[in-house]
């Protein structure tokens, strides 16, 4: 789905300012605190009610109003509107009804973000590609968001009677019953998952850049040669002494390697953002082509990390996706080439946190 409509109110230095994109390559440019990262971190909370930049999303309410509205208009002619306020209230709506999932907003706008933070995919803890790779899982069965929240709550109350000091067998058993479940069933999920990802991974890393060594390794959260029920019961002692669940699905990796070592102890940095784009732009296909569901793309000053050569590569490979990007530079030229159809490019300007339609990009110097 495409945004055809998009309304923002109250985010950072953004007053009321409303505009509509194009299906294609939007790209936002002004000069730097003109408010272009506020319009995509706008579009994260549209889709997953919470900003890329900032644990807690109150903050990014603009100063000296109470709350932060985003309203957008979809081609399908549904309608998405996220509300947050200072007061820690919020609401969702979708089509003018309340929503109480944000798992909702995901699912109707599959979102993906390459920003500076992007290399944490890399050099980040495992918590980042295990998020990375749960998006994955998340928007390709159905299943497994109830699997999560099962595994979650069991966790959760193993982990509480672990601290508690008296143990309650029976109510363990309980918990950890449900724990070993949950478990088995995420790990089989994100098993399949990878299966027909990592392929795809290694086709479009292989058109941006030539790095035969690097694989991918899952890591399931357990010795892969024992059952996790067995793995428990090992390591009951120390869990008890932790006070919490020391193996499991919550400790899943998905890990990046060139030949034994970290990708992100070998590879340059230009390399890396490569890496992290390829990581995303594949799994966008993978959702287009198992389930034909198309990807929003927000990516923030690509120009200041890539050079011109590696510019046009992803371009050409994310002209294959078709979902929506929205891009920010401050200077558009070094996007003239970027996507391959111009026809496909809508240009705005942003300025005092306004957004205004905009020429064609300029020709660049030759």
């Amino acid at each position: 789905m495409s945004i055809v409509r998009l309304s923002i109110q109250g985010v950072r230095n953004i007053a009321n300012t409303q505009f509509h994109p194009g299906p294609g390559v939007n790209v936002l440019h002004g000069d730097n605190g003109a408010g272009k990262s506020s319009v995509l971190e706008a579009i994260h909370l549209l889709a997953l009610a919470r900003s890329f930049k900032v644990s807690r999303t109150r903050t990014l309410i603009r100063d000296g109003d109470d709350q932060a509205v985003v309203f957008a208009e979809l081609d399908s002619g549904t309608r998405i509107g996220v509300q947050r306020s200072r007061n820690g209230q919020h609401g969702i709506r979708v089509n003018g009804e309340p929503v109480a999932a944000v798992s909702e907003l995901a699912h109707r706008l599959p979102l993906q973000l390459i920003h500076s933070d992007s290399f944490l995919l890399l050099e980040g803890s495992p918590g980042h590609r295990r998020q990375f790779l749960d998006w994955g899982v998340f928007h390709q069965d159905t299943a497994f968001h109830a699997a999560w929240q099962n595994a979650q709550k069991s966790l959760k109350n193993r982990n509480s009677l672990l601290r508690s000091g008296r143990i309650d067998r029976s109510q363990l058993a309980v918990w950890q019953r449900e724990f070993l479940l949950a478990a088995e069933h995420i790990d089989a999920l994100r098993k399949h998952y990878l299966e027909g990802f990592v392929p795809l991974f290694h086709q479009v890393l292989d058109q941006l850049i030539e790095l035969p060594d690097l694989r991918i390794h899952y890591y399931r959260g357990w010795d892969k040669s024992r059952t996790l029920a067995d793995v428990l019961d090992n390591q009951w002692d120390r869990d008890i002494k932790l006070g919490y669940t020391q193996s499991g699905p919550q400790r899943a990796d998905m890990r990046i390697k060139v030949r034994s070592q970290a990708a992100s102890d070998v590879l340059s940095r230009g390399q890396q953002k490569l890496v992290v784009c390829a990581l995303k732009v594949a799994q966008s296909l993978h959702l287009q082509a198992e389930h034909n569901r198309p990807t929003t793309f927000l990516v923030d000053d690509l120009p200041a990390e890539l050079d011109r050569h590696h510019i046009r590569k992803l371009g050409s490979l994310m002209e294959g996706l078709t979902g929506q990007v929205f891009m920010t530079s401050v200077d558009p030229a070094p996007l003239h080439d970027f996507w391959q159809s111009p026809d496909r490019i809508r240009m705005f300007h942003v300025e005092q946190g306004q957004v205004f339609p905009a020429d064609d990009l300029e020709q660049p110097d030759e």
